[in-house]
């Protein structure tokens, strides 16, 4: 059964859905839906790029900035949610950039959300 048919049979089943439900239907359905899917999708096989997968300098664009309200925090713990972090390529360049400032990276607390499995 295609994604299609079975976002219309819950529609049948249940009356209108909700367009949260609707995408996280698209988005996430088990093994139909964009991101749950095997097919590629980022990169020259995929739909689209986004900046780490071009060059890591995003990453440590990021890891700069990181270190920079660290100071302002007064060098203390805090904590950093990467929401939808994919295959995770952008944190692995901002730890890497990470990995040269030992008194950021004790008190950085970096954390990742990603709904696909990913």
């Amino acid at each position: 059964m295609s994604l299609s048919d079975i976002i219309i049979r819950k529609i049948r089943q249940d009356g209108v859905i909700s367009f949260r439900d609707f995408m996280d239907m698209a988005l996430y359905y088990p093994g139909l839906g964009y991101y749950t899917s095997e097919r590629e999708k980022i990169g020259k096989k995929g739909d689209y790029y986004t900046s780490p997968n071009l060059t890591p300098a995003f990453g440590e664009m990021m890891g700069v900035q990181l270190e920079e309200m660290w100071r302002i925090l007064g060098e203390k713990e805090f904590t950093v949610v990467e929401m939808g972090a994919g295959t995770g390529l952008m944190s692995m360049d901002v730890l890497g950039y990470l990995k040269g400032k030992p008194e950021l990276s004790r008190d950085l607390d970096y954390c990742i959300l990603e709904k696909s499995p990913a």
